[in-house]
């Protein structure tokens, strides 16, 4: 197996603790490249990447010879020109979300991928969580039932934002940042599209850093999905049917909980109810004392990676991020006309 090359372009918080750990973990593969203007930011990077080239400039990184593949954390505003010039190059491309700040660059980006024939990943990497992967092959399998309803919420706290993080402009703000991963989610999940918003949307301590955003899917499967950028550390999802209901918290699960649809008051329920709880303390405790590791990029990454050396598509690619970017202009929408807006096609299928 021949080693496969990668650069990275921008080496900010997830990059250094998420994406440069997972590439130095993935066999066959070496870190060949790095770029990021900010000269601490690239001092930090390169103790993870010691015997990388290093770059100021993106640009000079897509323009130098022995790269196989990119990995693109740059702020969102600058995701379609480092897209387009790395395909421009023939080189594969793992982009993180969200692919673009708007649909016109986000239909470029896509226009480009088609044209290079190159394998292309969006970083939706929660669809690798193990509990997601459980949680929707349980949903196919009917443990719910027929679905009704969805709820996620991500929140983030704690952390002094990156300044492009804080304006809509370059790509910040929480619709793009956080709200896009649980759209993905739930679209996801469920197999339907999400075919209506309804959004409010706030400016607490930076511009559109909180949202609540209703959701109509297919089928009339409703959701709601609460992100917000300045708040308690949080990522719940719930899946309620006909049958129960399927819940897990990242932040402290390592498994699924169900809740059947029908509750039960007989004593010897009651027992069993009793027993379930002292046999699961064990669990419950390691959960609390060791909370789950996030395990998603490393797997996310190794798919793209595989992707690329079996020539086959990539999953999600960059059409589901031309869909999802354009659930986010329909929120945008809702939250400045105060009504439900539908979620126009974004003109591309997977």
């Amino acid at each position: 197996m021949y080693p496969m090359t990668f650069g990275v372009l921008g080496c900010g918080h997830a990059a250094q603790r998420l994406h440069l750990p997972a590439l130095g973990r993935l066999p066959g593969v070496r870190l060949a490249a790095i770029a990021e203007p900010d000269e601490n930011l690239r001092r930090s990077a390169r103790r993870l990447a010691p015997s990388a080239q290093e770059f100021g400039d993106f640009r000079e990184l897509l323009a130098a010879d022995g790269l196989d593949a990119v990995l693109i954390s740059l702020p969102p505003a600058l995701h379609a020109e480092a897209a387009v010039t790395a395909f421009e190059q023939g080189l594969h491309v793992y982009l993180e979300k969200p692919l673009a700040t708007n649909l016109e660059d986000g239909r470029a980006i896509v226009a480009a991928w088609r044209a290079a024939g190159r394998v292309a990943q969006i970083g939706f990497n929660f669809r690798y969580h193990p509990l997601v992967v459980r949680m929707r092959e349980a949903i196919r399998e009917g443990l719910v039932g027929e679905p009704i309803a969805v709820r996620a919420e991500f929140c983030s706290g704690g952390r002094e934002l990156a300044d492009w993080k804080r304006r809509r402009a370059s790509g910040g703000g929480v619709l793009l940042d956080l709200a896009s991963h649980q759209f993905d989610m739930v679209a996801h999940l469920l197999d339907r599209p999400v075919e209506s918003v309804q959004c409010l949307l706030q400016d607490r301590a930076s511009e559109c850093d909180t949202a609540l955003v209703g959701l109509g899917l297919a089928d009339g499967v409703s959701g709601s999905v609460f992100t917000a950028l300045s708040s308690v550390a949080r990522y719940v999802v719930e899946v309620t049917g006909s049958e129960g209901q399927l819940c897990f918290d990242r932040y402290r699960d390592s498994r699924l909980r169900f809740i059947p649809a029908r509750r039960r008051f007989s004593r010897s329920a009651r027992f069993q109810a009793l027993a379930a709880t002292l046999a699961d303390w064990p669990h419950a405790a390691r959960d609390a004392l060791f909370p789950p590791r996030e395990r998603s990029y490393l797997a996310a990454l190794g798919a793209f990676v595989e992707c690329v050396r079996s020539g086959s598509p990539a999953v999600p690619g960059l059409p589901e991020g031309l869909q999802n970017l354009a659930v986010v202009e329909a929120a945008e929408r809702s939250a400045r006309e105060r009504r439900s807006i539908g979620v126009t096609d974004s003109g591309e299928r997977p």
